[in-house]
């Protein structure tokens, strides 16, 4: 009958209603593309009607490859006659049986949309479901990929786990090499990991065709767990957090998965728009949250539907993302100490050869520890005789300073052989004053108090040295920035031991000094740096040797580096682009911190340069560095 057309004047209400039911079911057998995706479909439907062993056997038969899932399941709700009831399945899709249990019969069922079986078109031409019926017969559901008919029969045989069998085949040439048992077992560890671990049933994967046997089992994340809450409450259920903190985040799994109940949904969260950011965009993170209460979307059981539950779980996120950040950042200042403590050591170590191999008297702003006059030659560390070396001395006469034999020594010490002024590496500000102290010693080191003279002078630098010139200690000034090297020479006039004393001593120390004592002079060196930004000597760590670094994040800042003369520390922005390219490997991130010591080093020491001069002072240091680095 022809329907009479409507007048736009009237206003007309309906219940919608599909128009075409086979073209409805084709789409929504076409929406599910994933072969894997429909191995998990069908072992879930085994998982829903109770099964505990999971059996899946992929084999050739006439030059086709099949699938099997068979399971130990309760199988396929009777109907009246108490056989399998496929006629439900056949003609009800889109209305799952699993959607009219009641809530105790619910629990842990996930079915829901009743389309489950057309996910077979993305596998193989056919599928054959087969369950048993009263007195052990069984019946068996057919149906044909892009067929509209279906066929149910009894069948013989029997089914020894007295559950479910399904056989889709023959496989699609586009699947049947995707469909491995390797890729199979991998991929379920996967997406049904935790409700294994919940329902404790078991998969078995057999592929007759590579010849190979697997059980799946939960899959294992890599890296260190993040100490977060393991629960987060919403208005319609617990939010279960499981994040983990990796090392290589390159592999093909990394990212935080959403599942729901146990199985996964996503494998990124990050795929959907409200967490596309950090952390949940973040590849250093892997894991899931799992909310039971999300809505999934019928077709492809991988999208979640826009509603109140979402709404919820966007929440919780939120609330979560504050913890997250600041374990991240927790995490990353531990491993930058760790990182930075190794690089800096390679760097101290390239910078020590260089600058030693530069004019000590251009390159005077950080201090490079040298070996003392009259002691940097000495043999002992190679095991050779060095004369003047008190080691060398002893075992010359054939003893060691542990050996009961050797001869008792004098009380007294011995003819003068050393002098050292102290402090090493003193530095000052310009017109301060610097305390120098001299130490004279016998061969064996102890120290010689009495009958010794001292001479100080000034050998090179703009300085002036107070006090009594004839005493031990002696003061330097200097009013401008430089260097000013002062030397002492120390000088026994008499001969201070006799008798036993005397032949004592020839037994140990014959071998260093046979020459005259009376008249003997040792001298000793040291330079005193006055600088702009130095700091006292002594205790201070900031006044000695090449300074550390450390990281200061501060975006869209143009400086690479800046020197802070106090701290004795060079302090890096951490944000700059150049930095964070340079974390591409360990080899260029070293390299771009040296590049910044170069820098810094010359700025230190060149403040006054032109541009030209200073970056001809950079090329001098890098070339010497990167090698090294």
């Amino acid at each position: 009958m022809a329907r009479s057309p409507i007048s736009p004047s009237q206003t007309t209400t309906g219940t919608l209603r599909i128009g075409d039911q086979w073209n409805a079911i084709n789409i929504i057998a076409h929406s599910q593309t994933h072969p894997l995706k429909a191995i998990c479909e069908l072992t879930e439907n085994a998982i829903d009607a109770g099964a505990t062993q999971v059996h899946i056997l992929r084999r050739r038969h006439k030059g086709d490859v099949y699938l099997e899932v068979t399971d130990n399941g309760r199988g396929v709700r009777p109907d009246d006659a108490g056989n399998p009831d496929f006629l439900r399945i056949a003609t009800h899709l889109c209305d799952s049986m699993k959607r009219h249990l009641d809530a105790r019969e619910r629990a842990g069922v996930h079915g829901e949309f009743g389309i489950g079986l057309l996910s077979f078109w993305s596998l193989g031409t056919g599928l054959k479901m087969i369950a048993g019926g009263p007195g052990g017969s069984l019946h068996e559901l057919e149906l044909t990929r892009g067929g509209r008919t279906y066929t149910i029969r009894p069948v013989r045989g029997q089914l020894p786990t007295g559950g479910t069998r399904v056989v889709v085949g023959p496989l699609l040439e586009a699947t049947k090499k995707l469909v491995t048992g390797e890729k199979v077992a991998r991929y379920l560890s996967a997406e049904l990991r935790d409700r294994i671990r919940t329902t404790g049933v078991k998969i078995h994967v057999v592929d007759r065709v590579s010849r190979s046997e697997q059980v799946v089992t939960p899959r294992e994340f890599d890296g260190e767990r993040l100490e977060l809450p393991r629960r987060c409450q919403t208005p319609r259920g617990d939010l279960q957090i499981e994040l983990y903190l990796r090392c290589d985040s390159s592999q093909p799994d990394a990212g935080i998965s959403l599942c729901k109940d146990g199985t996964r949904v996503l494998r990124d969260i990050g795929e959907l728009l409200p967490f596309q950011h950090a952390p949940w965009n973040d590849g250093r993170l892997e894991g899931l949250l799992d909310f039971e209460p999300l809505t999934l979307a019928p077709g492809t059981r991988s999208g979640i539907v826009a509603d109140e539950a979402f709404d919820d779980l966007i929440a919780a996120a939120a609330a979560l993302e504050p913890e997250i950040l600041a374990a991240l950042e927790q995490r990353e200042q531990a491993e930058t100490d760790r990182a930075s403590k190794q690089i800096l050591k390679q760097v101290h170590k390239a910078f020590v050869t260089a600058l030693a191999g530069l004019p000590s008297a251009e390159y005077i702003f950080f201090d490079i520890p040298k070996a003392a006059p009259g002691l940097e030659h000495r043999g002992g560390l190679r095991g050779e005789l060095v004369p003047g070396d008190p080691e060398s001395v002893i075992r010359a006469a054939g003893t060691s300073p542990s050996d009961a034999s050797a001869p008792l020594l004098p009380l007294d010490p011995g003819p003068l052989h050393t002098v050292r002024i102290t402090p090493r590496q003193p530095r000052r500000l310009p017109g301060g004053e610097c305390q120098l102290t001299a130490v004279a010693r016998d061969a064996l080191g102890l120290v010689i108090a009495d009958g010794v003279q001292y001479a100080w002078r000034v050998v090179e630098g703009a300085g002036r040295l107070d006090g009594d010139p004839d005493a031990a200690t002696c003061r330097v000034t200097a009013e401008g920035v430089g260097m000013v090297t002062v030397e002492v020479v120390a000088s026994e006039a008499t001969v201070r031991h006799a008798g036993a004393a005397a032949d004592a001593w020839g037994a140990v120390a014959g071998a260093v000094d046979t020459g005259e004592r009376a008249g003997r002079e040792i001298s000793d060196r040291v330079t005193v740096k006055f600088l702009e930004d130095g700091a006292a000597d002594g205790n201070d760590p900031g006044s000695r040797g090449l300074p550390s670094y450390r990281l200061e994040p501060e975006h869209g800042q143009p400086w690479r580096s800046r020197y802070d003369a106090r701290a004795n520390e060079i302090i890096i922005n951490s944000s700059h682009r150049d930095f964070l390219s340079s974390k591409a490997s360990v080899g260029k991130h070293r390299r771009y911190i040296g590049k910044l010591y170069a820098k810094e080093v010359v700025l230190s020491n060149f403040p006054h340069e032109s541009p030209a001069q200073a970056l001809e002072r950079l090329i001098e240091v890098t070339l010497r560095t990167e090698d090294a680095l």
